[in-house]
């Protein structure tokens, strides 16, 4: 898991088995003002936001431990986790896998990858700037 820090208040959290995507996604969240952690696995991702917060997470659906939608599952059964804001990502894309990614509770479903315009269209709501402390 990796840290970094930024002088933002806003917590984002990347999860992705691809390392490299995870980092190079959260030197683009950190670049637009956030903090942000990233894990790349399942089980360490959900310790890391019982014990971060993140407001907001991307997380991959498709990971070799754990699913994005078995994540999702248990972190929206804890109460610190039925708030955040959870994004789902995946390469892999259809109607009907963003329409049960939806229902199954995920907030926004993107296609991965996309580029820093769609990052700072998805993130605008909660710029530190813009929003209440």
């Amino acid at each position: 898991m990796t840290t970094v820090t930024s002088s933002a208040h806003r917590r984002v959290m990347v999860v992705d088995d691809s390392a490299d995507l995870a980092e190079s996604l959260a030197a683009a969240i950190d670049m637009l003002g956030f903090s942000v952690r990233t894990a790349t696995d399942g089980t360490t991702a959900i310790a890391s936001m019982a014990s971060w917060r993140p407001e907001i997470v991307f997380l991959d659906l498709t990971m070799p431990d754990m699913s994005g939608l078995d994540v999702l599952r248990m972190v929206r059964l804890a109460d610190w986790g039925r708030d955040m804001i959870m994004i789902a990502m995946t390469g892999w894309s259809s109607d009907a896998e963003r329409d049960h990614a939806l229902a199954a509770g995920f907030d926004v479903f993107v296609e991965k990858p996309f580029d820093l315009d769609m990052l700072r269209l998805l993130l605008a709501p909660f710029h530190a700037d813009h929003a209440a402390d």
